[in-house]
């Protein structure tokens, strides 16, 4: 049964490309057959696989001018047991993503914006919830985190008060960058 997983936030910049190439390529790593959507028209996961070095296929599947059907039947073509979304930080995209989506994971970082960002993201995931048994399912990400920080500790206990589940934090880290600019995934 193939499974969906979109990394959504109406915001850029909070780590969407990065998750979505690290939990791909951590599947990938556990034995699973996994391929990555680059629905971003900044195709920055495209340009994270230009040097070959990800053990998955990595497809532009943008969402344009065309129909949302026509974009879902599109993704819905790839081969793959696993389909991880990096989406465009825009409402028609999220909600077209998410609306395919067994899971969806909302990245944020600690900031008023994304805050802000992430409420209105949490109201596109709703709109296609309607679906029954709950799904998709949703993880809010602390991403970029410095637990030593003030804003870095409060980031868990605001994220946690939209009642949804929240994963364990992820450090802000250079090895994200590097990552980047090699071409690998973090986990190599």
């Amino acid at each position: 049964m193939r499974r969906v997983i979109s990394i959504a936030q109406r915001k850029g910049g909070v780590g969407k490309t990065t998750l979505a190439v690290c939990v791909a390529a951590e599947l990938k790593a556990r034995g699973r057959d996994v391929a990555l959507i680059d629905s971003d028209p900044q195709c920055s996961a495209s340009r994270w696989a230009e040097p070959g070095n990800l053990d998955f296929p990595v497809y532009e599947i943008v969402l344009g001018e065309e129909s949302v059907v026509a974009w879902a039947k599109a993704v819905q073509q790839i081969e793959a047991d696993l389909i991880v979304i990096d989406t465009a930080p825009n409402d028609r995209s999220l909600g077209a993503a998410c609306a395919i989506s067994d899971l969806v994971l909302v990245p944020s970082t600690p900031s008023g914006l994304d805050l802000d960002a992430t409420i209105r993201t949490l109201e596109i995931v709703d709109a296609v919830r309607v679906r029954p048994h709950g799904i998709p399912r949703l993880a809010l990400v602390p991403n970029r985190v410095d637990r030593r920080t003030l804003e870095g500790q409060q980031l868990v206990d605001e994220l946690t008060a939209f009642g949804e589940q929240v994963s364990l934090p992820i450090g802000d880290r250079a090895a994200f960058i590097r990552a980047f600019s090699t071409g690998y995934p973090v986990s190599k």
